[in-house]
C-alpha cells in the first residue's frame, strides 16, 4: 500500500527535492539533478509493469495531478531567488537551470496532459496553468483536436518520420502545433462572431498567463533573470518534444483509418508509468483518450519500447537510437502491419535511406 502511495506522488516528490536543494544552495543544488539521474537508472533496471493501479479512491489519483502546481511555483521562486542573490557559481547555476527545466517538464507535462482530457472547468484551468509554466499554453488544443485525430500519419506534427533526428523534429513540431492551435481557436471564435483576441478566448487568456508568469519570475529574479527564464523554457521544450519523439517515432497509419493499438509505442517500465501519470502506457490512451489514467490497461500486444527515459537519452545519439533501439522494432512492426501500411513503410524506409 505504501509503495503504491509513493508511486502516485513520485513526480511531486522529485520536484520538491529539487526545490529544497536550490533553497539550501551550495552543493545541495545537485539534489534535483541526482534525483533525475537516479530515476533514469531505476527505470532502466526496473521490470515491465503490467498491473492496473487502482488501489485507492479516485480522489487520491486526482490529488496527485493537482499537487505539483504549488510545488512548481516554489521551485521557480527559489530559482529566481538564487539568481537575485548572485552568489552561486557558474556550475551551480547551470545545474540549477537543467534541474528546473527537467523537473518543470516532469511536474507539469504529465499532469497537464491528463487534466486536459477531463471535462470539468477546474481540471482544464489547471492544465492551462501547467502549460503556461512550460511556455506552451495552447498545446492542449492541438493535442486533442489534431494529434488524437492524425496520430501516426504524415499529417500529425507529433509523429516524427523515419530517419528524422530529434534535433530536426522538436522545435519545428512545437511551432507547427502552436500555429495549428491558434488557427483552430481563431476559427472557433470567428464562428461565434468574435475577434481572435476576444477577452474570453484562449489566445487572450494565453497571453495573460504567459505575461503573468514571466512578470512574477522577473519580479523576484531581477532583470538578470531574463536569459535564465528563456533558456529554461528552451530546454524544457526540448525535453517536452523529446518525449513526443519517442512515443510515435516512425509509426504509420493510413489517414482516416481507425486508430489501433499498434499506432503508438508503449513504455511499460514501472518507473516510466509512475512518473508520467501513465503517458507511457500510450496505446490504451489513444484507444480511449477520456479514460482516467489510473484505469489504463497496459497493452502488452502493442508495439513495445524499453524505458522511456532511456529512449529519451538515446534519441540524442541518432546512431544509437536508430540502430540499437528503433530499427529492430520497426522491422517487426512492418512485418505485422496491414498491407496498405506496409506499402507506406517501404516508401518511408526508402526515403530515410534505410535498407
Amino acid at each position: 500500500m505504501l509503495i503504491e502511495l509513493v508511486r502516485c506522488f513520485l513526480p511531486v516528490f522529485l520536484v520538491a527535492l529539487a526545490a529544497l536543494g536550490i533553497a539550501l544552495g551550495g552543493m545541495w543544488v545537485w539534489a534535483g539533478f541526482v534525483g533525475v539521474l537516479a530515476l533514469v537508472l531505476a527505470d532502466g533496471f526496473s521490470g515491465v509493469d503490467t498491473a492496473v493501479h487502482t488501489r485507492f479512491p479516485g480522489w487520491v489519483y486526482t490529488a496527485a495531478l493537482y499537487l505539483p502546481l504549488p510545488v512548481l511555483w516554489v521551485l521557480w521562486f527559489v530559482f529566481a531567488q538564487q539568481i537575485a542573490a548572485d552568489i552561486a557559481t557558474t556550475g551551480q547555476r547551470v545545474v540549477t537551470l537543467v534541474s528546473v527545466a527537467f523537473l518543470t517538464t516532469l511536474g507539469a507535462l504529465p499532469a497537464a496532459h491528463e487534466l486536459s482530457h477531463r471535462k470539468n472547468w477546474m481540471a482544464l484551468m489547471y492544465a492551462r496553468i501547467y502549460s503556461a509554466i512550460l511556455g506552451l499554453p495552447m498545446y492542449d488544443i492541438y493535442h486533442i483536436h489534431g494529434h488524437h485525430i492524425d496520430v501516426s500519419t504524415v499529417q500529425d506534427h507529433d509523429t516524427p518520420r523515419r530517419g528524422q533526428t530529434i534535433y530536426s523534429f522538436v522545435y519545428p513540431s512545437l511551432f507547427k502545433s502552436l500555429r495549428t492551435s491558434v488557427g483552430i481557436e481563431c476559427a472557433r471564435l470567428a464562428k461565434l462572431g468574435h475577434s481572435a483576441f476576444w477577452w474570453r478566448g484562449r489566445i487572450f487568456e494565453s497571453v495573460c498567463l504567459l505575461t503573468a508568469w514571466f512578470s512574477m519570475f522577473i519580479y523576484f529574479a531581477g532583470l538578470r533573470g531574463i536569459p535564465y527564464f528563456f533558456m529554461t523554457w528552451l530546454l524544457a521544450w526540448l525535453i517536452f518534444g523529446g518525449f513526443n519523439y519517442t512515443q510515435h517515432y516512425g509509426l504509420i497509419r493510413i489517414p482516416g483509418k481507425a486508430i489501433e493499438q499498434r499506432h503508438s509505442w508503449n513504455h511499460l517500465k514501472a518507473f516510466s508509468r509512475a512518473i508520467t501519470f501513465e503517458i507511457s502506457n500510450h496505446s490504451e490512451h489513444h484507444l480511449d483518450p477520456d479514460k482516467r489514467y489510473e484505469y489504463l490497461r497496459p497493452v502488452t500486444d502493442a508495439p513495445q519500447m524499453p524505458s522511456i527515459v532511456l529512449c529519451f537519452a538515446a534519441s540524442f545519439v541518432p546512431f544509437v537510437w536508430e540502430n540499437w533501439i528503433v530499427k529492430p522494432r520497426l522491422k517487426r512492426w512492418d512485418l505485422n502491419a496491414e498491407p496498405e501500411e506496409q506499402v507506406l513503410a517501404v516508401a518511408e524506409n526508402k526515403r530515410a535511406g534505410w535498407q
